[in-house]
């Protein structure tokens, strides 16, 4: 299937109990992107501490990788997280994708430090 979108045609909401991702993924910090009513692609964050989150899990539906929507949701879960007082994300578990999207090794963890506007 051939899905053509760009990631602004996508609607990133909080999950209806039958649209929650994966099993135990807390409501609270889970977000769904939606294309015509279907999710394509979710991710769910984590407070650590007050000023500290985690990227728990990031997925795009395999038909609709490619596009940007993996960043434009890693952008929204990364403001959502900002917007609740982060100032240090660290993405579990690591890999290349978040390392692109500017975050960097430091202890053997992936990281971003958010600095306030």
């Amino acid at each position: 299937m051939v899905v053509s979108f760009t990631p602004r045609d996508v609607g990133i909401y909080r999950p209806f109990p039958d649209e929650m991702p994966w099993p135990g993924a807390d409501a609270d910090w889970t977000r769904v992107a939606k294309l015509d009513g279907a999710v394509i692609g979710a991710y769910e964050i984590k407070r650590e501490a007050a000023t500290a989150f985690v990227i728990v899990a990031l997925q795009v539906a395999q038909h609709c990788r490619g596009r940007g929507l993996g960043g434009w949701l890693l952008g929204h879960a990364i403001g959502t997280a900002e917007s609740q007082g982060a100032r240090h994300m660290e993405a579990r578990p690591p890999s290349a994708f978040y390392e692109r999207h500017g975050f960097a090794q430091h202890n053997g963890r992936l990281t971003l430090t958010l600095t306030p506007e």
